[in-house]
């Protein structure tokens, strides 16, 4: 074949090897799942057969190729019975290689990939070591496998009552009296105004700056990665807050600077959504430590109101709020999980799909296994475009 090709052309062994290397590693059956056979003249639309969906599904959920049993499966051409697909998908989230799925979705989804490398002003918070990094990225990673492998409803990732923690997480929450030791182990929360992933520290800290909290960012992190909904960027040329006049801030809190940024009329139509998602989340610090005065040493106000004239006085009541919206939370999991299996981003005719995704899971309790087995069995996951 291609070293033959490449031996034919005057190429040493080696040369050719590498010609033979470089042709494979380049070709689109190695790089993507592709029909085996090539589409019917005019057909958009290609059924992966059962070795590619074997492929697709290990792929989504195991982040590498198929077991014995899932090749077993589609050498005996059964893959496509939905009942059978279900019950792999149960199988394969019962095993520790469905790690996988919060290495690649989870930990993007939640913004967690970058905590590692993030920075932050090591005089403010010389806490933010490489191990606090790690147990922070560790604590999301649980409580996301705790609520997949136990099929517990998509609002526990707001209301959640448990975390995980360990010596060196464990400050942050000001339980380091009760958690000892390197290893994670399950926490129940007792305090309200903790639990989930709007107060969970990695979270906090990825939505903050360098040197201080940041109500914008987090407001954006909630509506747009929570809920769903689209956050027009910012307009060019708007000052930061740092560009504020010094003498006129001199004593604001950040509450109280942002209110004052938002009164120039360019900011005023966004800010007003978004700041007081943030403001609610403000007794957090940059790093997730709860506290009762920001960096002004002025005192936090959490209090805010929501379009539609929800209020709240605390980050436990806005999460109440925040959680009592799980059609979207879920119709929001489905649409960016549905992305995250395809490798694409989704068109119009996805976003049907994904209607009627929701519908059958909001009817189990918007459980989260149920969410995932929608996805592997819909019609998307189970076909390919000819052109993609």
């Amino acid at each position: 074949g291609v070293f033959d090709l490449g031996t034919k052309n005057g190429l040493d062994r080696d040369a050719a090897l590498k010609f033979m290397l470089k042709a494979v590693l380049v070709s689109p059956q190695f790089l993507f799942i592709t029909p085996s056979k090539a589409a019917p003249e005019g057909e958009k639309i290609v059924p992966l057969d059962d070795h590619q969906l074997a492929s697709r599904l290990s792929y989504f959920l195991w982040a590498t190729m198929p077991d014995a049993e899932l090749s077993k499966l589609a050498d005996e051409g059964r893959l496509h019975d939905p009942a059978v697909l279900k019950a792999q998908v149960k199988r394969m989230l019962a095993s520790p290689r469905s790690r996988a799925l919060f290495d690649g979705f989870g930990a993007q989804w939640l913004g967690l990939d970058k905590i590692a490398t993030k920075t932050f002003d090591p005089d403010k918070f010389p806490q933010m070591t490489p191990a606090l990094r790690e147990a922070m990225y560790e604590e999301a990673r649980l409580f996301f496998e705790s609520i997949v492998r136990e099929n517990r409803s998509v609002v526990t990732f707001v209301n959640g009552d448990y975390t995980y923690l360990n010596a060196t997480l464990a400050p942050i929450y000001g339980l380091e009296k009760t958690v000892k030791g390197a290893a994670m182990e399950k926490v129940a929360l007792t305090d309200a105004n903790r639990g989930g992933i709007l107060t969970m520290p990695g979270v906090l800290a990825t939505t903050s700056f360098p040197t201080r909290t940041s109500p914008v960012i987090r407001g954006v992190w909630v509506l747009e990665q929570v809920l769903g909904e689209h956050v027009p960027p910012a307009p060019p040329n708007v000052p930061a807050l740092e560009k504020q006049d010094q003498k006129k801030i001199a004593g604001l809190t950040l509450r109280q600077r942002t209110e004052l940024h938002r009164t120039e009329a360019v900011c005023a139509n966004c800010h007003k959504i978004l700041d007081p998602i943030g403001f609610g989340l403000e007794n957090f610090d940059a790093i997730g430590r709860w506290r009762e005065s920001d960096e002004s040493g002025g005192k936090v106000d959490a209090a805010g109101e929501l379009p539609g004239g929800q209020r709240f006085q605390s980050p436990r009541e806005l999460k109440t709020i925040i959680a009592a919206r799980k059609d979207d939370l879920s119709r929001n999991l489905t649409e960016k999980l549905l992305a995250y299996a395809l490798c694409r981003q989704l068109d119009g005719y996805d976003l049907i799909v994904v209607d009627q995704l929701h519908k059958t899971i909001a009817g189990d309790g918007h459980k989260m296994q149920t969410l995932i087995s929608e996805v592997v069995t819909s019609y998307p996951f189970l076909n390919r475009r000819v052109q993609d």
